[in-house]
This record gives C-alpha cells, structure tokens and sequence, in this order.
C-alpha cells in the first residue's frame, strides 16, 4: 500500500462523515503521510454541516460537485484527474449506487467498499447474492478488493462472529454451530424526538418482511409478529425485540452454509415508535384518494411529516443542553454450539458482541454531532477498512467483514479489537451456558 492515501466517498451523511475523520487519524497513528480526500456530492453547502468540527480534514478535502453521479458513470474519463491515484471508493449514498461506483473502481484500478447493500427485494430474496457479488471475478482478475457492507452492523458483529467461528475450526474437538441470532439494541432518552437514521430509511426496512433461516430453509414472517423479550449485557431490563431483515442473514449463511439456523431481532425505544406507526397502519401503500394528488399513499405522507434526523450542530447542541439525556447501542450474538468429545457431546452457548454507551463523551470532540449509532457505524468502517488494506496479507475480490478473520489472522483480530476500545466500543465475549449429553 502507498504511503499516501486518498479516499473518495461518493457522497456524505452522520457516518460517513465520521469514517472519514477516524481515516485521518488512523494515518497519523500508523506513520502514514495526511491522506487526502475527496468528496462526490450534489451540494456542498449542504454537505459542509457534517465537517463543523473537522477543521484539519478539510484542509485535505475537495468537492466534487456533480447533478447526478450517473454523470460520472456514464463518462468516466472526464472525471480522471480527480479519480488518479485513488486508493478507495467509497460509497456512502444509497446502495443502489454499489455496482456503479464498483465499475468506476475497476477503470480507475482502485479498491472499492460501501455501507450497505440493497436487499430489500424479491430479487435478492430468490438469489440470496449481493448485486456486489456479480463482479467478484473482476475484481480478483484485477487484484483488487471490493470490502462490502461494513459498519458495526453489519460489519463489526460479522467480523466478531467469523472470528468465532474461525476459533471452533481449531480446535481438537468437533465443534458444530447450531444456530446464531443477533439482538441490536438502540434506545435514546431525550427531551425530544430524536431519530438516530434517516426515518425514511427505517420505515422501509422495518415494513418489510423480515426472513431468517430455519433447518436451512428461508422462512419469512409479518413485520413485528413473533417477538421476544431479550436482556441485553450492560442493560438494565429486559427489551422487547422484533425480528428483522439485514445483511448479516445472507452473508452469514453464504459464509457459513452448514449453520441450519440464523436470526435476526431489533429492539428499543426508537423500534417501538416504528412497531406503533406500523400496527396503526401508518406505515401502508395504500393510496388516500381525496388528496391533491390521488397517488399519495399514507406511507409517503408519513415519511414527508415525520421530523427528519437533525443535523450534526443539531445533534452536538441537543447533547450541550441535555435535551439528550443517554443512548445506547448494542449488538450482540449468540451462537448455539454443539462440541462432541469421544463418548458425549455439549450443548454451549457462546454471546459476543459490541457495546456503545459513551455518547454523551464525544461532547468537545471532533465526532460531536454523530448519533449513537452513526458513531459506531463510522469507526467500525473505517478500522476494518483501514486494517485490511494496510495489512500484510492481501486479499481480492468482493468479501464480507466475517471472512476476514480467516483471511488475515488473529493478530489482525487482535489490533482491531483494541482499536475499537481506543474509541470507547465496548466488545464482550460470555460464555452463557453448557449440558452434557
């Protein structure tokens, strides 16, 4: 890797905004010359609010301002001298961008992640494949690497589990997952409402129907049925949580085809707002003829009235004024094993996991103004992307954050994890319990 690094995101928000500034100073840690960055976005006055509190990284930053990125996909070679030399592109818009920025990626020879993928189709229901997926090949003929769906979670919770796993693999008995489930916690007291993503975005995901997978097969269920009461480590209570659709179920199954069981719960006060906008059927595609524009459907007037999620000097001043009183993030993992020894076997259950409960800490800091999960978002992108490309081993191709640890070694597990505690993420390894047979 080149001693001076310059990452291009395609496009701006609370977690992007805080990868960026935890890549400058993971430059300065590592000897590494001040990268330089450039930001693809539509309107840079609009953009500049996430950077209030990131004097030095914009010393180092330009703006691409462009109507449309498809401006760019269409007529790459028009835009070479901003993209020479890259080392990353990042897309930190909406996924449906992925594929494009990754063929930008392979004409300009650069590696290339994102934050997300677009699953919430029947498409990718059928396939269980990442539309990334299709351009593995190129990537790999190109040595280059495609790092996808990173964050905390996924991302972060991935990598956790993978390491795990990765772990079971070595040892002298044999060791069989049975089942893994994910519990997110997100809850936030505050004075007022306050939104830790773009509610647009949640209403989508949270109405749609959530699959997991059951003796290997995939099951779907009603948005909000089947829920449970889960006790989240380091939480006071029991929570209810509710069964959800994201990119873990289908990396994790890709990764691991022989654990028969994978699942899926989100939970917390934020959750319930959504479960109660659901279950009065606010969240509906039905249209509300009488209105100026027969076509609207409650779902779209709900998503134009509901309040939008603040701006970072939005946020920083909510914490100033305690209008936010605490949050929360959780992520936690438990994976049922089955561990056969000569004559019996045992029935464990392992729990990892991230914990984020420092919020209120990064008052003064140049990450006040991120949300509670905007903040862990960001720096677990940035620490694996950074780690891995920095590495000693390289590796190619399009690969999600739980084959890593199999890829790059406990060492490079290890410096991660310390990393995370370095910005106050929590990590937890339990052993919850154990039956003989």
């Amino acid at each position: 890797m080149k001693n001076k690094m310059k990452f291009v995101f395609f496009g701006i928000g609370a977690a992007s905004s805080v990868m960026a500034q935890a890549l400058l100073e993971l430059c300065g840690k590592t000897s590494i010359e001040v990268p330089s960055f450039l930001f693809v976005i539509r309107d840079k006055s609009v953009v500049k609010k996430y950077f209030f509190q990131h004097e030095k990284l914009l010393q180092n930053a330009k703006f691409l301002e462009v109507e449309e990125f498809d401006n760019i996909f269409k007529n790459p070679q028009k835009y070479e001298s901003y993209f020479k030399n890259a080392t990353v592109l990042i897309n930190s818009s909406i996924p449906e961008f992925n594929q494009e920025i990754m063929k930008l990626a392979l004409v300009f020879k650069t590696h290339y992640s994102d934050l997300a993928s677009d699953i919430y189709s029947s498409k990718i229901i059928d396939n269980l494949q990442f539309e990334q997926q299709e351009l593995h090949h190129e990537f790999q003929k190109n040595s280059l690497l495609a790092l996808i769906n990173l964050g905390i979670s996924p991302g972060v919770t991935n990598l956790l589990i993978g390491e795990r796993i990765e772990h079971f693999h070595n040892l002298p008995h044999k060791t069989k997952v049975k089942k893994i489930e994910i519990f997110l916690l997100e809850d936030i007291r505050s004075k007022q409402l306050v939104f830790s993503w773009a509610p647009n975005v949640a209403i989508e995901e949270l109405s749609f129907r959530p699959a997991y997978f059951k003796q290997h097969k995939l099951k779907r269920v009603e948005p909000f049925s089947n829920s449970l009461s889960y006790e989240f480590p380091y939480f006071k209570g029991e929570v209810d949580v509710y069964p959800v659709f994201q990119e873990e179920i289908i990396s994790l199954k890709q990764s691991f085809p022989d654990v028969p069981e994978i699942r899926m719960f989100v939970g917390g006060n934020e959750v319930e707002l959504m479960k109660n906008l659901y279950q009065l059927n606010l969240l509906s595609h039905k249209y509300c003829f009488g209105y100026e524009d027969s076509q609207a459907s409650i779902n779209t007037i709900i998503k134009e009235v509901i309040p939008k999620m603040k701006s970072p000097d939005v946020m920083a001043s909510y914490v100033k004024e305690k209008i936010i009183k605490t949050a929360q993030f959780c992520a936690a993992a438990e994976l049922s094993l089955e561990i056969r020894f000569d004559e019996y076997k045992v029935q464990s259950t392992e729990l990892v996991g991230v914990i984020f409960d420092s919020y209120l800490d990064l008052e003064n800091t140049p990450y006040s103004g991120a949300t509670y999960v905007s903040y862990p978002t960001g720096i677990g992108a940035a620490l694996t992307l950074f780690y891995t490309l920095v590495g000693k081993k390289k590796i190619n191709g399009v690969v999600t954050s739980e084959k890593l640890p199999a890829l790059l070694g406990n060492t490079w597990c290890e410096m991660l994890k310390r990393e995370l505690s370095v910005y106050k993420i929590g990590l937890f390894h339990l052993m919850l319990q154990s039956q003989t047979d």
